[in-house]
């Protein structure tokens, strides 16, 4: 996409710009009212980030005596140390600022830039410190990494156990820094940049590889590189803050965008703006989960623009639109035909595929044809394949119950045991401080039931990771082996089994239980609650678990219960200030930990008993057919 705007009097904008929501780079310029401060646990994410990268640096100087550390007062110095340094062909350059692109309009502080060993003159990799882990199981390519001691390209190595953790948002800034490098005639001939995280070294990647999925304007999928996404998003940026400060200057000029609710939102500042415009009236359709940009796109350009209007449309038709029918070619074959025509007459006797679909919908004449929603059959072509269950989930939202079956569920399955065991883990940034089981006896077996946890506080490592995690696992395997001696049956639970799934496969690797734990993972004794409830169960809202276990009746025995704040309480728990002030964050984490397996089985429980009293999303079909529109 070329650049629509003059950007030239656009402020140069740093790498945050393009990874971040393009209408909060809009209300940065317009500043529609006065912004939220930054929560207590994105005040900790930064003041933690930047000790990390405080105690790297510190890290990087030992290992290597021979960094350039860049120093200055002022912007303009950093910018001309900086420039001087990689002159002078400096193997490594810390804490610098890269030369203004005004052209571009981009300025750049890369933590830390590598001399390119391969160039006769000098040429630089960016790469940047992240609070995070960078490296998951081994899932697809191996990563490539180098240390700290040579920290370059050229001497790094594949690690067998692992992969490279995308993090969209790491790249698009490691993306803004080769093109700064770039504009300096400084950069390689190739096109990598590195993270390094909190494993302590540095994890390379190719930002020219197609690695992210994106779609068309048609619907269809294509793979682009780190680079192309970047250019689009970083170019999408500059034309909304250059509409916005013509619109500052000019009432008349109108906004590029309106608020679209997206997963960072809930921590934007502007969301004390952005949030009441969306919940007004019957509320934007981005407030149902899973509509995003392009969903939303497409639903105003036919002119839907909240949930009601969603609600409204035809889930039969939309699910002939949703299966590739040309639904409106249907119609209009319909409505020049006599009402008896059988439906191969209007598609055509050669595409038993479509005619199958139709007359599966109770569609085999045109009269039947012409009981189709034409508003509905307008999304043909549009790529939107999700739209029947957007609908649904519109109707969910704004129908009179919390929760219903999914259209096509007739009665709730529930896996269930002889012995379940309830799991949720509790981890910060550098890892996994806390395992927490809740055992329920429901065959009599015999085994010890109850709450317990497997924690460590003391000062995050990768030994005292480990070591929680060996209790807890020897745990686990001893209670499963015990059951199925028995001849009984077993199976765990959590909920959202991406995260439990991701951090067992990773320290399975460090301690070679692999391939134990990949047969456990695999097997039929791993339960994911959230999967079980999404799939059959639908609100209209999110999936979480602290959305969905009220529905069970279950409450928290802890105030404000959150990953947030389970975080901000970590703190205190391992480095408070007295004893008291550890003791009380350590109790509110171990009952926040209870309270998460406890709703996970307060929710399979009232799902079990609950199955014939939760009705049919179809059940609204008549309400909203003769619904009228506020």
């Amino acid at each position: 996409m070329g650049t629509r705007y003059d950007v030239s009097t656009v402020p140069l904008q740093g790498g945050y710009v393009a990874k971040r929501c393009p209408v909060r780079a809009q209300n940065d310029v317009v500043r529609p009212s006065d912004p939220l401060p930054p929560s207590p646990a994105v005040e900790r994410r930064f003041a933690l980030g930047r000790d990390f990268e405080k105690a790297l640096a510190t890290r990087l100087k030992a290992a290597r005596p021979d960094v350039v550390i860049i120093t200055g007062e002022t912007p303009a110095e950093r910018e001309a140390a900086t420039a001087d340094a990689m002159e002078q062909g400096a193997a490594l350059i810390a804490a610098g600022r890269l030369p203004a692109d005004p052209i571009g309009r981009r300025v750049g502080e890369p933590d830390l830039l590598v001399r390119v060993l391969t160039s006769q003159t000098p040429a630089y990799r960016p790469v940047d410190v992240k609070h995070h882990r960078t490296l998951e199981a081994l899932n697809a390519l191996p990563a490539l990494c180098s240390d700290l001691p040579d920290p370059t390209l050229e001497a790094a190595a594949e690690n067998k156990a692992m992969s490279a953790r995308k993090r969209r948002d790491d790249f698009l800034q490691l993306a803004h820094y080769q093109r700064m490098l770039e504009a300096a005639r400084l950069s390689a001939v190739d096109r990598w940049g590195g993270i390094i995280g909190v494993e302590g070294e540095i994890v390379w990647h190719d930002l020219d590889a197609p690695i992210w999925r994106t779609s068309s304007s048609g619907g269809n999928q294509k793979k682009r590189s780190t680079m192309e996404i970047y250019d689009f998003e970083f170019d999408f940026r500059l034309d909304t803050i250059a509409v916005a400060r013509q619109h500052l200057a000019d009432a008349s000029v109108n906004l590029l965008l309106v608020p679209v609710r997206i997963g960072e939102c809930q921590e934007c500042p502007w969301w004390v703006h952005c949030g009441p415009t969306l919940e007004a009236g019957a509320g934007d359709v981005s407030l149902l989960p899973g509509i995003g940009w392009r969903p939303w796109r497409i639903h105003r350009d036919h002119g839907v623009r909240d949930r009601a209007q969603l609600a409204k449309l035809d889930p039969r038709t939309a699910g002939l639109v949703a299966s590739g029918i040309d639904v409106p070619s249907v119609l209009e074959a319909a409505n020049g035909s006599d009402p008896s025509t059988p439906v191969t007459k209007l598609v055509g006797s050669r595409r038993p595929a479509q005619i199958a679909r139709l007359e599966s919908a109770g569609v085999h004449t045109a009269a039947d044809a012409l009981t189709l929603d034409s508003a509905t059959a307008s999304y043909s072509g549009s790529g939107l394949s999700s739209l029947p269950q957007q609908i649904d989930l519109a109707r969910a939202a704004l129908g009179p119950d919390a929760v219903y079956r999914r259209r096509g569920v007739n009665a709730l399955q529930i896996p269930r045991a002889d012995v379940e065991v309830d799991l949720d883990l509790e981890n910060v940034e550098d890892g996994v401080y806390l395992w927490g089981a809740m055992v329920t006896d429901r065959g009599r077996v015999g085994v010890k039931t109850g709450y317990r946890a497997f924690v460590s506080w003391e000062v995050m490592e990768q030994e005292v990771e480990l070591r929680a995690f060996e209790r807890f696992w020897e745990w686990l395997v001893q209670l499963r082996t015990k059951v199925r001696a028995e001849g009984r049956t077993f199976r765990a639970y959590c909920y959202n089994a991406t995260v439990e799934s991701g951090h067992l496969r990773r320290l399975a690797y460090l301690n070679d239980r692999g391939a134990q734990i990949d047969e456990f993972l695999e097997s039929e004794e791993w339960v994911d609650m959230l999967r079980v409830f999404d799939s059959q169960l639908i609100t209209g809202k999110g999936v979480g678990l602290k959305v969905v276990a009220p529905l069970a009746g279950y409450e928290w025995p802890v105030d404000d219960p959150g990953g947030a704040e389970s975080m901000i309480r970590y703190d205190a728990a391992v480095a408070g200030e007295d004893e008291g002030e550890r003791d009380t964050a350590r109790d509110w984490l171990l009952r926040y930990n209870r309270g998460d397996v406890e709703a996970t089985l307060a929710l399979r429980e009232w799902m079990d008993h609950e199955t014939s009293t939760i009705q049919s999303i179809e059940a609204l079909n008549a309400l909203f057919r003769n619904w009228k529109l506020p």
